[in-house]
C-alpha cells in the first residue's frame, strides 16, 4: 500500500550530457549491475505555482504526478514540496541539498492544506491563499539502479538515474528536451557521489554540472515566455 506521506533529505548531483553520452556511461555502469537491478519509470511531473512564479523566487517548487497502480490496483497522484537546505559540511560540491516533502492528493492538482511535514508547511505558508496554476511539465523517461563506490569511510551507495526527456509549457506548447544523470546518495558517505561523478566525466565528452533543478529549467523557461509577451501572467 501506498504510504499517504513522506519526507526525506536528498542530496543529489545532475550531470547534463548528449544523449549519445548518457548511453555510453549507461552501457559501462550497467554492466556492474544485474539485468534485474535495473528499473525503469515514466515521470510525467506536473509543476506548479502562482502565475507570476512567487514560490519558486522563494525557492520552493510544487508537483504534481501520476504514480501507477501495482497489480492490478488503482494508481494515486503524488503531490511534493521541495527546498533547499542551508549548507552543511556533509555537502558535495555542486549537489543540490533538499527537503523532499510527498503527500498523496485526490487528483491532478495540488493541495496545499494537506502538507504533513513541518517544515514544508511553514515553507508554503504564504501561498496557501493564493491562485496557482500549472505551470510546466517535465516528462522524464528514467532507468536508475544503484552502485557502489570508495572505501572505507568515503564508501558510499548511490543511485543512478539516466534520464532522457523534455520540458513543455502548456500555455505555449513549445518545449525544451534533455538529457541528464542523477547522482543521488543512498547509505554511506556523501563522497561517492563526487567518485560516479569523475568516473562520468572521463566516459563522457560532453558532460557537464547541471545546477539547476527541472523546478529552475521549466520557470526559467516560462518566465522568458512571458518576458517575451507569449504568455500573460494572470
Amino acid at each position: 500500500m501506498t504510504k499517504p506521506h513522506k519526507s526525506e533529505v536528498e542530496q543529489e548531483l545532475k550531470i547534463s550530457l548528449s544523449v549519445e553520452d548518457l548511453e555510453k556511461v549507461f552501457k559501462e555502469f550497467a554492466s556492474e549491475v544485474g539485468k534485474g537491478d535495473i528499473e525503469h519509470k515514466y515521470l510525467p511531473r506536473a509543476y506548479f505555482d502562482t502565475p507570476d512564479l512567487e514560490m519558486y523566487d522563494a525557492g520552493v517548487s510544487v508537483r504534481v504526478q501520476y504514480k501507477p497502480g501495482k497489480k492490478g490496483k488503482l494508481g494515486s497522484h503524488e503531490q511534493t514540496v521541495k527546498f533547499e537546505l542551508p549548507p552543511n559540511p556533509a555537502k558535495v560540491a555542486d549537489a543540490l541539498y533538499r527537503k523532499e516533502c510527498k503527500d498523496l492528493v485526490e487528483g491532478a492538482q495540488p493541495n496545499l492544506e494537506i502538507v504533513h511535514d513541518t517544515d514544508a508547511a511553514e515553507k508554503i505558508k504564504p501561498f496557501k491563499s493564493k491562485s496557482l496554476k500549472h505551470i510546466f511539465t517535465a516528462a522524464i523517461e528514467r532507468r536508475y539502479f544503484n552502485v557502489e563506490a570508495g572505501k572505507g569511510k568515503e564508501w558510499g551507495e548511490v543511485e543512478l538515474a539516466f534520464d532522457v526527456g523534455e520540458i513543455s509549457l502548456p500555455d505555449t506548447g513549445e518545449s525544451q528536451k534533455f538529457a541528464e544523470i542523477e547522482i543521488e546518495v543512498k547509505d554511506g558517505s556523501p563522497e561517492a557521489i563526487t567518485k560516479i561523478r569523475d568516473r562520468i566525466f572521463k566516459i563522457a565528452p560532453s558532460a557537464q554540472i547541471q545546477a539547476d533543478a527541472k523546478s529552475v529549467q521549466g520557470s526559467k523557461m516560462y518566465r522568458d515566455a512571458v518576458k517575451a509577451k507569449k504568455i500573460k501572467p494572470t
